[in-house]
């Protein structure tokens, strides 16, 4: 939870340079028109990928982040472009997804390594990743830049329609997602990805597979592909998937490149991967949210929905007229110097300013007027000093409706507390294990018998297998365990501020 970055912009920034240039595509040796040089997708990835953590973060295991990060050196040897530095992470995000930046920063969400079986079909969805990268698919779409600050997150509520909140998580999906490909782009990728996995020496038909997994989980997940999934941002169909198949089978191939000795190797990788965002980033308990790391507790009225971003949590009315969220704002115990020193970096006007107390709490708490895509939202802002930081509570509504937003945001407010011992005792998280199979096992079976907490839908997805299907002797099986939380040490590599909660 880092203060809001002033703009979430990870729309590409492909801008038309007035004077187009032309040059050949390294992957399929067209000339083109460049409508992105190699420095402006340089900067323009810079600031995405600062947005990208803000907005969800990496997967704190240092192993795992190696792991790929070592996968996809190995396939990024054979690229066909080589003036961009690959690089390779884990996002912390539920939705099955992956995506790349122009300049070679390429992302791979948690949700996604539930649903890979083997290092081949991570190995796959990585190459597909760099050649949309080698291909400069990204330079060849335009996107126009959007924002995600404060006056982004407020804009849902000044419709005060049940749509806004979907529209909202659509701007976001577009924003972080980059771009959805076009369909002939895709064909392109999945072509250059097959042939970059053959010359690392990795099976080709591995993609099929990730894409068929993908398929299940779509229809198993509501019937359709949630705004933040790996279908938003690269288009697929059955055909698709049976063009990609046929074609894969057609390619000569030969074992080569491999970090992992089998499959099993491979799933061992994973074993104790948060299932969900970890409990370390808070928890949603109810309409409470608890963070065991920064020691606070934080109470929404019953009815809302909540969601817990990397870089705030929000809650949001019913009706979606009205949104609070809670920040992190800064190191520090004057909540008057953050609040002053908030307002000139996002350029408010802040009015009725007063101290107050939340519990023994210092606080600031001010009103102020906020432009948004979708007409002016009226906000109460609140700072809140606690254990050296200085959280931000906004709450915000349609304009001139602020008086409602007042009582609530108050409310809200003085629910802010010490997280006490026996709430922190009760805090667990679900984490991704494995067991083996007895022979002639069902998954229902090994459920039963291992405390699995997914259904036997949800087991068949992850594991690419039919609920009733018979397990072999000693065949692994992901399942998802519920675990007490317990505080570890730092073990993601380094990555930039805007990434904050531990």
């Amino acid at each position: 939870m880092r203060a809001l970055a002033p703009a979430f912009a990870l729309a590409l920034l492909l801008v038309l340079a007035p004077a187009c240039q032309t040059s050949v595509n390294p992957a399929t040796g067209r000339r083109e028109v460049l409508l992105m040089t190699a420095e402006e997708e340089r900067e323009a990835e810079a600031e995405a990928e600062e947005q990208v953590l803000q907005q969800f973060g990496l997967v704190h295991d240092e192993a795992l982040a190696t792991y790929v990060q070592q996968l996809g050196e190995g396939l990024a040897a054979e690229s066909p472009r080589k003036d961009v530095d690959y690089r390779f992470h884990v996002v912390e995000m539920d939705e099955p997804n992956a995506f790349a930046l122009p300049a070679g920063s390429i992302f791979v969400s948690r949700g996604l390594l539930l649903l890979v079986n083997s290092e081949a079909a991570l190995a796959n969805v990585l190459a597909h990743e760099i050649a949309h990268v080698a291909a400069r698919h990204a330079a060849q779409r335009h996107a126009h830049q959007s924002t995600f600050g404060l006056a982004t997150l407020l804009s849902n509520v000044s419709s005060g329609s049940e749509d806004s909140a979907g529209s909202r998580r659509e701007s976001i999906g577009g924003a972080y997602g980059i771009i959805a490909y076009a369909r002939n782009q895709e064909r392109e990728a999945d072509h250059i990805g097959q042939d970059l996995v053959v010359r690392a020496g990795v099976d080709p038909t591995a993609m099929a597979q990730v894409l068929r997994a993908l398929q299940t989980e779509r229809r198993r997940s509501e019937g359709y592909a949630p705004a933040n999934s790996y279908f938003q941002t690269h288009p697929t169909s059955l055909e698709r998937i049976a063009e990609n198949s046929t074609r894969a089978q057609l390619l000569r191939w030969k074992p080569g490149f491999a970090i992992a000795s089998d499959p099993a190797d491979f799933l061992r990788r994973l074993d104790g991967m948060p299932v969900q965002r970890p409990a370390s980033e808070g928890v949603i308990d109810g309409n409470q949210f608890l963070h065991p790391v920064m020691g606070f507790s934080l109470r929404f009225p019953p009815d809302w929905a909540i969601e817990n971003a990397n870089a705030y949590v929000m809650a949001r009315s019913p009706t979606s007229d009205q949104v609070v969220l809670l920040s992190l704002d800064s190191e520090g115990d004057d909540p008057a110097v953050a609040a002053r020193a908030y307002a000139d970096r996002e350029g408010l006007r802040l009015n009725d300013v007063e101290g107050v107390k939340i519990g023994s709490l210092d606080a600031v708490r001010g009103k102020a007027s906020v432009e948004t895509p979708a007409g002016r939202v009226d906000a109460e802002l609140t700072w809140i000093a606690y254990n050296g930081l200085i959280f931000r509570l906004v709450a915000g509504r349609g304009s001139g409706r602020l008086r409602r937003a007042e009582g609530i945001s108050r409310a809200i407010a003085r629910t802010f507390r010490p997280l006490t011992a026996d709430e922190r005792a009760s805090i667990s998280e679900l984490r991704l294990r494995l067991v083996s199979a007895r022979e002639g096992e069902t998954l229902e079976e090994v459920s039963n018998r291992s405390g699995n907490a997914w259904d036997l839908h949800r087991t068949a997805s992850v594991n690419g297998v039919l609920v009733g299907t018979k397990l072999a002797e000693g065949q692994i099986v992901k399942i998802a365990v519920r675990e007490v939380w317990r505080p570890q040490p730092p073990s993601a590599p380094e990555t930039p501020e805007a990434d904050l909660l531990p």
